[in-house]
C-alpha cells in the first residue's frame, strides 16, 4: 500500500517548506585536497596517457581540485585521452561514446566549468515565441 500523497510544490511554497534542506543524510563528507603532485598509477602504460597525467596532475593540485576521491577519475581521464590520441594519430574516428566519456570525466574533475561563448548577434526571432500553455 503506497504512503501518503506527495504535497504539491505550490503548497510547499505557500507553507515555506519548499527550500528546506533534507533532514536525513544531508551531510556530505569533504575530502582534503592533495598537497603534493601524485605520480601516475602503474597500470597507466600508454605514453600519451602518462604525458596527460604529468600535465594535468600539477594543475589540478595547484587549484586544489585533486583529492583522494577523484584520483581514479584523473587516471581514467588520462587513459581515455591516451586512447583518443591513438585513434586520431592513426587517422581513425573516435566514437561518440568515447568523446562523451572524456567530456564527462573532465567535467567531473571541474575542468569544464567555463561557459561556452554565446552568439553576439541578437535573436531576431525572439518575439515570435508563444507563451507557455497557449495553443
Amino acid at each position: 500500500m503506497p504512503g501518503p500523497a506527495k504535497v504539491p510544490t505550490h503548497l510547499k511554497l505557500l507553507r515555506g517548506t519548499h527550500s528546506r534542506p533534507p533532514s536525513v543524510g544531508s551531510k556530505t563528507p569533504v575530502l582534503p585536497a592533495i598537497n603534493a603532485v601524485p605520480s601516475a598509477p602503474a597500470w597507466l602504460t600508454n605514453m600519451d596517457a602518462v604525458r596527460e597525467w604529468n600535465r594535468l596532475a600539477p594543475v589540478l593540485t595547484a587549484n586544489r581540485l585533486l583529492h583522494a576521491g577523484n584520483l581514479g577519475l584523473l587516471a581514467q581521464l588520462c587513459a581515455v585521452h591516451g586512447r583518443l590520441v591513438q585513434i586520431w594519430s592513426s587517422d581513425g574516428r573516435a566514437n561518440a561514446a568515447l568523446v562523451a566519456t572524456y567530456r564527462m570525466l573532465s567535467n567531473s574533475l571541474g575542468m569544464l566549468g567555463w561557459e561556452l561563448p554565446q552568439n553576439a548577434k541578437p535573436n531576431r526571432f525572439a518575439n515570435n515565441s508563444r507563451a507557455a500553455g497557449m495553443p
